[in-house]
């Protein structure tokens, strides 16, 4: 597939540099060429696997590595070691993308490139779609030194298809698909606040790509696409960068002992 379209469309207009930043992640997002990022859940994957898997990502140049889990618990004394690791046996940028809770906002670990900051804009909690920024500022400077700060990538996430277990928790609402009237809602949201990604995610389907298609055409330039959930083969991650998406994200794909092998097979450039 020809990339350079997409490539030109993410250089040409560079959009305002991100606040706080320290590592140029979103830079580096936005001048790589589009393709597959693995997502670690290091509440599930044990740390030595997480590392020989960074290890095996920065071989094939990956663009940057991603932490997330729906739930979390002792976020800071399982993190901090786990970053510092996974830092030390690679080159590769990392994410954290985890929920925030209330009364702190968005975890962090020192060492970490970049939070994910989603605002959950469907979702029926306030908190989750734009008060867990506030009170992460307002924390910020209590939890890490100035000069330790992540970058946050401000990003608009949003579910689809049926998810219980997130909506349980963070009070989201699948996005209708039935008709564009909510996303473009959500997209003129995207567009107006100056968002630097936008986050489609489905638990126990896939993003349809229809949608993937939708938001590309309606968002900037420089702003990042990204779509993840249940992406196991190279088809998968194919449909979803045809059809516009800057990144496609895959986590329990590589959930087994085979994990080399499917690494493999999802980037298409051969074994590490």
């Amino acid at each position: 597939m020809n990339t350079s379209p997409l490539l030109a469309r993410r250089t040409k207009a560079p959009a305002a540099p991100p606040l706080l930043s320290r590592a140029d992640v979103l830079a580096r997002l936005r001048n790589s060429a589009p393709g597959p990022v693995h997502i670690i859940d290091p509440f599930k994957v044990p740390q030595d696997e997480a590392v020989r898997k960074a290890e095996a990502l920065d071989e094939l140049g990956y663009p940057a590595l991603i932490l997330a889990s729906t739930d979390y618990e002792s976020f800071e004394s399982r993190m901090d070691p786990y970053v510092a690791a996974v830092k030390e046996a690679s080159s590769l940028p990392v994410l954290l993308h985890f929920p925030p809770r209330k009364g702190i906002g968005f975890p962090l670990v020192r060492g970490a490139d970049a939070i994910v900051l989603p605002a959950l804009l469907g979702s029926r909690d306030d908190y989750y779609v734009w008060k867990s920024y506030l009170e992460t500022l307002l924390t910020l400077p209590a939890r890490v030194d100035h000069e330790d700060w992540p970058e946050l990538l401000l990003t608009v996430a949003l579910t689809f298809g049926e998810d219980s277990r997130t909506g349980d928790l963070l009070g989201t609402e699948p996005v209708a698909t039935s008709t564009t009237r909510q996303m473009d809602q959500y997209l003129a949201v995207a567009r107006s606040f100056g968002f630097h990604m936008v986050y489609l995610y489905s638990r126990n389907a896939q993003v349809p790509v229809e949608v993937v298609r939708h938001f590309r055409k309606g968002l900037d330039d420089g702003q990042i696409l990204f779509v993840s959930g249940n992406v196991r083969r190279r088809a998968h991650v194919t449909r979803y960068l045809e059809a516009g998406a800057d990144f496609v994200g895959f986590a329990g794909a590589l959930e087994h002992p085979d994990w080399r092998d499917t690494l493999a097979e999802l980037t298409g450039r051969g074994a590490p």
